[in-house]
């Protein structure tokens, strides 16, 4: 167990290390910690997909056979995968495209385990209710959310 004087000191010197303001070194290591999650939010995310049809998807074995299209007849293939919500951090959108036009569609899955970021509840606003807010682990895109940019030093 590390005391708060000594996570205190742990963050200070990060913050010498790299410049970052306080909060950003706390994050930082926060996400640190979490790196086994970051790395699997990042796999679960980016992969190619399947050249054909007729070898399984690549993304793990969570998404389904594609459906056919109405306007071509062809089949849809998985090509993409993205969380798919803001606050609730294990929703991702898995993206379908169409193998001869270009329709494509999207579905949203749940997959437990493997979250996308950390849900955190905060105190905003005048009535200081709390609030439900999401943090995108490092490496993983969120559609919706620009991702955290850390604070550069002003230039003379």
């Amino acid at each position: 167990m590390t005391t708060n004087r000594g996570r205190k000191h742990v963050i200070r010197n990060r913050m010498a290390s790299t410049g970052e303001s306080y909060v950003e070194a706390a994050r930082n290591l926060k996400s640190m910690k979490d790196m086994g999650q970051t790395a699997e939010a990042v796999r679960t995310q980016r992969w190619k997909p399947a050249d054909s049809l007729d070898v399984p998807c690549p993304c793990g074995g969570t998404c389904e056979p594609g459906e056919k299209c109405d306007h071509c007849h062809a089949r849809h293939r998985h090509v993409g995968r993205a969380p798919g919500s803001l606050t609730d951090v294990e929703t991702w959108a898995d993206r379908y495209a169409c193998t001869g036009c270009s329709s494509a569609y999207t579905l949203t899955v749940v997959l437990p385990g493997r979250p996308w970021g950390i849900a955190e509840t905060v105190v905003r606003g005048g009535s200081a209710e709390p609030v439900v807010q999401a943090r995108v682990f490092p490496g993983v895109i969120h559609p919706m959310m620009r991702p955290e940019k850390p604070e550069k030093p002003a230039e003379d």
